[in-house]
């Protein structure tokens, strides 16, 4: 795949992450591989090496996509092992079986956190969000559903993650507010805890997590305000944070006659040790165990 395709698919990734959580991404990407095997044409020593560009490019890809960066190494484990070959029906069966199955684990861990989570919510809460991941799309809708009485503290930054958050909140008949990032301090007084999420947990004790998410961290821990990082063992990396691959954005742009490059980048990198509680679906997990818990190590 040339460097332009992988530019495209990368965007796309990219732009996934801006509306969905990053497990919901993944199992999109994990359906798409899957249709993209069903539609190769060619012979089987072609398919395998089709199959081996296709994963390299999701492996390449800024930043690195988890939990989808601990699937496709496991994914490409399986698929060698089974000693498949010769029969390109045969590749394809047994390699769209095997997305299947991490599909399929990859729901059943979601279900466990979502079953968790709940428990961390407590009457009177007042909850601090800011971006589409797990805690809003699963555990938060879940703790309503059990009849929790609490309210959502809505952090407004870039309006198509925050137009996510609103959705479902409405969706869910969920009691909010929405103020601007900046404004928080403001709220101390009232906020019981702030939820986030991870795109990745790294070897070297950093949370890759949505851009904003380093600041609002940093508030929240000089306030002392207890933060719940909610994520799945299958988004610890065996990497450091330097190696996530986290994207560089330049954009030119003009305001009142001023001609300017805007540099921002994918997401933030956060200390762990600034994390209160670290939950999975296995559980809470304490921070000096989170290595144990990688699911692929790094080579």
């Amino acid at each position: 795949m040339s460097e332009k395709d992988q530019l495209i698919l990368d965007g796309l990734f990219r732009d996934l992450a801006e509306v969905v959580s990053s497990s919901k991404a993944s199992l999109i990407a994990l359906r798409c591989l899957s249709d993209a095997i069903d539609r190769l044409e060619c012979g089987p020593d072609e398919m395998l090496d089709q199959i081996d560009t296709a994963t390299e490019v999701i492996l390449n890809s800024r930043p690195r996509m988890f939990p989808l960066d601990n699937q496709i190494p496991l994914f490409r484990m399986q698929l060698r092992e089974s000693g498949v070959g010769g029969d390109v029906n045969e590749i394809k069966m047994t390699a769209k079986n095997i997305l299947s199955e991490l599909s399929v684990q990859l729901k059943e861990d979601l279900e466990n956190l979502k079953s968790n989570g709940p428990q961390f919510v407590e009457d009177g809460d007042i909850i601090i969000i800011h971006s589409v991941e797990e805690a809003v799309e699963t555990l938060i809708p879940e703790a309503k559903k059990q009849g929790k009485n609490f309210e959502v503290l809505i952090l407004k930054q870039d309006i198509a993650k925050t137009r996510q958050v609103i959705k479902t909140m409405n969706r869910e008949g969920i009691t909010y507010r929405v103020i601007p990032e900046y404004d928080l301090v403001h709220y101390f007084d009232e906020a019981t805890k702030l939820f986030i999420g991870a795109q990745a947990i790294t070897s070297d004790d950093k949370v890759v997590a949505d851009s904003g998410t380093s600041n609002i961290v940093s508030e929240c821990h000089i306030h002392k305000l207890p933060i719940y990082l909610f994520a799945l063992t299958l988004e610890f990396s065996g990497k450091g944070a330097d190696e996530q691959n986290i994207y560089l954005k330049k954009e030119p742009e003009s305001d009142g006659g001023l001609d300017f490059t805007m540099l921002s980048h994918s997401h933030d990198i956060v200390r762990l040790d600034l994390v209160d509680h670290i939950i999975t679906e296995k559980g809470e997990i304490p921070l000096d165990q989170v290595l144990s818990h990688v699911p692929v190590q790094s080579e």
